[in-house]
């Protein structure tokens, strides 16, 4: 099937930096896209570190790449990167071609991240929370990567993703958003229905409270993007066909 060329940006979620999206933006690019993945202030290979993990930094990050994109772009978020994505749509409402959500929280004007994050109580998620020179931050509890984000992985792609994942500062899920009308912008959800992070009812919530149309299903847990590259490859070009 062919598909005409796209500006993607894809959106890392908590935890987590622009790695997991490398063989997700691989086939995309060899598909002919244009693909950029970036790593959020604080996260995977950037230069800053837990002080500079805030909701505003994270914005402006995709924001910025958003100015520079030489026309319309297709935001593709990720779990807390669907907030982002919102956020930065909202910004920039004349450089987004469409929102594609993927297992994806998706607050509304008012809420936070940790807003929604409360309601799901199906979510297997267990966090600590630690000190690191005087900074708080949030780390997974010992088997909760296996069980609620990586439930449908290999013991490999498990030890890929164990190698990389990372502190997270708290300060992101307490940000409120001040979100106007998203309407005019096309928006999608790609549903994880083996997801233990956020579970699929919770999922489909959000993706509904906010229009997404379509919803599609992929039978895959959390991090699809590692477990399931190729199926997620092809739901985000089904949509956007």
């Amino acid at each position: 099937m062919g598909y005409s060329a796209t500006m993607f940006i894809l959106i890392h979620g908590a935890y987590h930096g622009g790695w997991c999206w490398d063989a997700v933006a691989d086939q995309l690019s060899k598909n002919g896209h244009h693909v950029q993945a970036p790593d959020l202030p604080g996260h995977g290979r950037d230069s800053g570190w837990l002080s500079d993990q805030t909701m505003p930094d994270y914005v402006d990050r995709i924001v910025k790449l958003l100015d520079a994109a030489p026309s319309k772009v297709t935001l593709v978020g990720h779990s807390m990167g669907g907030a982002i994505a919102t956020a930065a749509a909202n910004a920039r409402p004349d450089k987004v071609e469409r929102i594609i959500y993927l297992t994806a929280y998706i607050p509304i004007d008012g809420e936070s991240v940790g807003d929604v994050v409360k309601t799901d109580p199906a979510s297997h998620v267990q966090v600590d929370r630690v000190d690191v020179e005087g900074l708080g931050a949030v780390s997974l509890k010992s088997g909760t990567l296996a069980d609620a984000f990586y439930n449908d992985a290999t013991t490999r792609m498990l030890h890929f993703a164990e190698d990389r994942v990372q502190l997270q500062s708290p300060i992101p899920f307490r940000h409120t958003f001040e979100l106007t009308d998203l309407t005019a912008i096309p928006k999608a959800a790609i549903i994880c229905t083996r997801d233990r992070a956020i579970s699929p009812d919770h999922q489909r919530m959000m993706a509904v409270r906010a229009g997404c149309d379509p919803i599609v299903d992929i039978d895959s847990g959390h991090s699809p993007f590692v477990t399931q590259p190729e199926a997620l490859k092809d739901a985000i070009l089904n949509i956007k066909s």
